[in-house]
């Protein structure tokens, strides 16, 4: 199996155990409205880089838990880290090493709360020779030296900084400091700085709160429930139906549905490659976004999509969707046909689609009927396909 080669690759740390939460489960896997905050990560990141993978590194204890929500957002399958958070890094670098990336971004999923402006800062860095870019924050309070119950003395906090994540890091340059590394530290730009690299700095996020007292939930809650409120859910339906070609009875031909070539004594006629069922979906997506439908983008009236393979319509219209923050909830499709049976192909045709759109094929639903030999399609003289989207998208990305 050819291994994909990733530019940048997100990995999200989510092996911490909350001690100092006191919570009866793992902070990554507390809920907010429903959500947890592993997966509130995750959604920040699709929404905000779309088409960057994520790799999740977690515990023993959460591996099952994980696994099902790496799959629920088409994630690398999660892996399983270390004992400290620098032990868990080096173990996704090494892991990540066949995809050779030439950039990660490091972030603590504890860190639910992910600023859109602060990761275009850290990623315009791309244009530039650089090692790691930290976002970091003013201190506004006064630094006391503590210890023994009591106050020390006093730090001067003009010269200091609080360090966020996530960290914009050289692949290269942050594996082979884990290999040099002979102590543990804590965090990337930590490590690098005990080396004598460059670090370089973007303003960072006051919101981007790291969960790690009761009182930091307490924080965060609100702002993670004004942020559930931006997301409204839309609805987009796709039609499409083809004829086939009467002239043509040979058994070397086929049909095209979910992108899947399936034997048919019968080919289709159509401008493209007449896969009805991939057109349905690209029509109810672009319904979701309020673009028309397919022949608005793809007209058959151009030469240049003759024959055209419908994943290129498909992955268009998964991309409008993803301009606006969207995130598909489901895919609930109908084929109608007297011939193939759908049932012996639906999922082999679930999993292409998953694969074409980047997301779980348990969110989508194939299902066949026949009419019943009644009518245009029950004479065997066509087939049709009919669709429902349902998808999450940012209220105010969204061009109503």
């Amino acid at each position: 199996m050819k291994i994909k080669k990733e530019e940048i690759i997100i990995i999200l740390l989510a092996g911490g155990y909350g001690k100092r939460l006191s919570s009866t489960v793992n902070k990554q896997m507390i809920k907010v409205n429903g959500i947890t905050v592993l997966e509130k990560s995750i959604i920040n990141f699709q929404n905000y880089l779309p088409n960057i993978p994520i790799q999740i590194v977690t515990n023993k204890e959460n591996i099952n838990n994980t696994n099902e929500i790496a799959k629920k957002f088409n994630l690398y399958s999660p892996i399983i880290g270390g004992k400290e958070r620098q032990l868990s890094v080096f173990n996704a670098l090494k892991h990540l090493k066949k995809n050779s990336p030439r950039y990660v971004l490091i972030h603590d999923s504890a860190r639910p709360i992910i600023s859109k402006e602060v990761l275009n800062a850290l990623i315009q860095f791309k244009k530039t020779s650089f090692n790691c870019v930290v976002p970091i924050l003013s201190i506004n309070d006064a630094i006391r030296v503590f210890s023994n119950y009591k106050i020390q003395g006093t730090l001067d906090k003009n010269d200091k900084v609080l360090a966020q994540t996530p960290q914009f890091c050289d692949y290269e340059v942050l594996l082979n400091a884990h290999i040099n590394s002979k102590k543990l530290y804590e965090d990337e730009s930590a490590l690098l700085l005990s080396q004598s690299f460059k670090i370089d700095t973007v303003k960072g996020n006051p919101k981007t709160l790291k969960l790690t007292y009761i009182e930091d939930l307490h924080l965060l809650e609100p702002h993670l429930l004004k942020d559930e409120q931006k997301y409204i859910t839309k609805i987009g339906n796709g039609y499409d139906i083809h004829r086939f070609d009467i002239n043509s009875n040979d058994n070397k031909n086929f049909i095209k549905l979910g992108g899947i070539k399936i034997s048919n004594s019968k080919s289709l006629i159509a401008h493209s490659d007449a896969d009805v069922l991939l057109h349905a979906i690209t029509d109810s997506i672009l319904g979701i976004v309020n673009k028309g439908d397919i022949g608005s983008f793809f007209p058959p009236t151009d030469n240049k999509w003759k024959n055209a393979d419908s994943s290129i319509f498909l992955k268009y219209a998964s991309n409008l969707l993803k301009e606006v923050g969207g995130i598909i909830n489901n895919i609930d499709a109908i084929v109608i046909c007297e011939k193939p049976k759908i049932l012996n192909y639906s999922q082999e045709i679930k999993d292409n689609i998953a694969t074409i759109l980047k997301i779980n094929p348990k969110i989508i639903s194939i299902k066949g009927k026949t009419s019943e030999s009644i009518g245009f399609i029950g004479r065997q003289e066509g087939i049709a396909a009919m669709v429902v989207t349902s998808a999450q998208v940012i209220n105010d990305n969204f061009d109503a």
